[in-house]
């Protein structure tokens, strides 16, 4: 008989180890990826992104159409930018700058940022389309590839003083911050008009938790093992209209998304 309990209990423990549960409710097992990438010549998981359609580079717009225009302002007046944001053959986008004109010339910085900035704001670390330039002599183009093929997601463009080579700490305390506002409003055409996202359940490769604002699911924070194609089938969408929504994604190599990074879900807060 105690030999017989004893065969029941090593059973036993032996399969709560393989599940990955414990007699005292330890940690659940942390999930794993849905889709698994291949062992490269290292033994490690091959370096291949999740697919990414090669855009098209046919322009949105007849080449030269202006897709947004603004002048860039300073509180007092003193400092001013006019742009136009101009269709490319490529399909990328061009800022033409014009009627540069301060009171105070000193290295300045033309920066295109996602949120509507505001007076002395500090630094964005994920601007666009930067340009500098010193004095009065500020470049006539300024690309925007770098925002992609669809822009409209940048809401303001600023200038920002720039530190000067010699200066001493103290000597231009406003560098840094934004001297000069010109909202964006783009003229652009939405290519997922009619898109809805639907909440489903957590799955493996999409465990995160959604946030709401005010009642309304906006936000996605990336769990351990996230993946975008399964994220975005959790929310009925396609991956393209998840990067779409999301135009600062950034996903590592093997497939998975950066754990904790928080994600857009609304197509209006893009």
């Amino acid at each position: 008989m105690r030999r017989t309990m004893t065969a029941l209990v090593g059973v036993t423990l032996t399969a709560l180890t393989l599940t990955g549960c414990s007699l005292f409710d330890g940690d659940a097992p942390v999930p794993t990826p849905t889709r698994t990438a291949a062992a490269g010549p290292d033994g490690n998981a091959a370096q291949t992104p999740v697919p990414n359609p090669t855009p098209s580079t046919k322009p949105v717009l007849a080449v030269g159409t202006v897709a947004a225009e603004t002048d860039v302002v300073s509180k007092s007046g003193d400092t001013s930018l006019h742009v136009r944001i101009v269709q490319r053959a490529d399909g990328f986008f061009d800022a033409h700058l014009s009627d540069y004109r301060t009171t105070n010339p000193q290295p300045m910085s033309l920066q295109f940022r996602h949120r509507v900035a505001g007076y002395s704001d500090g630094s964005d670390p994920s601007v666009r389309g930067q340009a500098q330039w010193t004095g009065t002599d500020f470049p006539q183009t300024v690309s925007l590839a770098d925002a992609g093929r669809e822009p409209d997601y940048l809401r303001s463009a600023v200038l920002v003083p720039a530190p000067a080579e010699g200066d001493e700490v103290g000597d231009r305390p406003w560098a840094g911050s934004v001297l000069a506002v010109g909202t964006l409003e783009w003229d652009l055409p939405n290519p997922y008009p009619h898109l809805e996202v639907t909440m489903g359940d957590a799955r493996p490769g999409a465990y995160g938790f959604v946030r709401d604002v005010d009642g309304t699911p906006t936000w996605y924070q990336v769990s351990h093992g996230d993946e975008l194609i399964t994220v975005a089938e959790r929310f009925g969408i396609t991956p393209a209209q998840f990067r779409w929504m999301n135009p600062y994604l950034e996903e590592r190599r093997d497939g998975w998304l950066h754990e904790d990074a928080t994600l857009n879900i609304s197509p209006a807060n893009r």
